[in-house]
């Protein structure tokens, strides 16, 4: 679980770190993670519950104290693009771990039912702030 969520971090973060405009060598962000292993049937529902801060932080060189700058809530684009990335790395991930076999007709995660039903995207895009 540690690895997929360094996978799940390092992805979320890059998308804010690139909507602000920055690299990764000028800029941070935060998150805070719990790790959940049940569903409320207490059977094994392992899943991550992450906040992330809506902005990220400037490093400048001078040694100065970081600068937080605000970014705007993700698009429906946007968010579509992370899932997909992630899906993509934590499936090889899996794979090179011998957990998954990769199905060569299909990839890890379809989004094309989400196109017809973005219903499922605008509801987790409505929990970002705006």
């Amino acid at each position: 679980m540690g690895r997929v969520l360094r996978i799940v971090y390092r992805s979320i973060a890059a998308q804010l770190i690139k909507q602000a405009g920055l690299s990764r060598a000028t800029a941070t962000t935060g998150a805070v993670t719990l790790t959940q292993r049940f569903g409320s049937a207490l059977k094994l529902n392992v899943h991550l519950h992450m906040l992330f801060l809506d902005g990220v932080y400037v490093i400048s060189e001078s040694n100065a104290a970081p600068v937080f700058r605000c970014v705007p809530a993700p698009t429906t684009t946007q968010l579509q693009a992370v899932l997909q990335r992630l899906s993509q790395r934590i499936g090889r991930y899996l794979e090179r771990q011998s957990l998954l076999v990769r199905d060569p007709e299909h990839d890890y995660l379809q989004l094309d039912a989400l196109d017809e039903e973005s219903a499922c995207m605008d509801s987790l895009h409505g929990h970002s702030p705006p």
